[in-house]
């Protein structure tokens, strides 16, 4: 058998590892809300005087968020803008916040959607996306990028609703 020296497969696990990093789940949006998600979204958006809304940013680069700890009163509207200061895509992934929050809308780089539920937000490099939301359900949820790799370099992060 023959040994090869480590040196040898680091190029080939570096070029593997990028190309990973560029394959990406996109942004998902859905326009009806999937079980388990806040069901009166128009209602509870109409109700909520956005003039007032809290500004709230986050910056994801490679690999973190910052910060990585999110804390949201319910009833109250929020303005998350997620800038990603990152070479590569990051996600902003939250399961179990998406569906305790009703959003009022998601504006990218690619324009505006209204009222939708989100899924799985993909933030491309040097892009800002700004969700604006309000919290209905309490509770403390992961949160993670979900590109290859990257929660495992610890992009992940928490979010409490209270």
């Amino acid at each position: 058998m023959i040994q090869r020296p480590a040196t040898l497969l680091t190029p080939s696990i570096l070029a593997f590892t990028l190309l990973l990093a560029g394959c990406g789940a996109g942004t998902d949006l859905a326009q009806r809300p999937p079980p388990g998600y806040v069901g009166d979204v128009a209602a509870r958006v109409s109700a909520v005087d956005w003039a007032q809304a809290r500004p709230v940013t986050v910056q994801l680069d490679e690999f973190r968020f910052q910060p990585d700890r999110l804390s949201f009163e319910r009833g109250t509207s929020y303005r998350l803008t997620l800038e990603n200061r990152g070479n590569v895509a990051h996600t902003f992934t939250s399961e179990g916040f998406f569906k305790a929050i009703a959003v009022r809308r998601v504006t990218t780089a690619q324009g505006t959607v209204e009222t939708p539920a989100l899924v799985n937000l993909e933030i491309p490099a040097g892009q800002t996306d700004v969700v604006e939301f309000v919290p209905v359900e309490a509770g403390t949820y992961d949160l993670a990028c979900h590109e290859p790799l990257h929660s495992g370099f610890g992009m992940t992060g928490t979010i409490t609703v209270r």
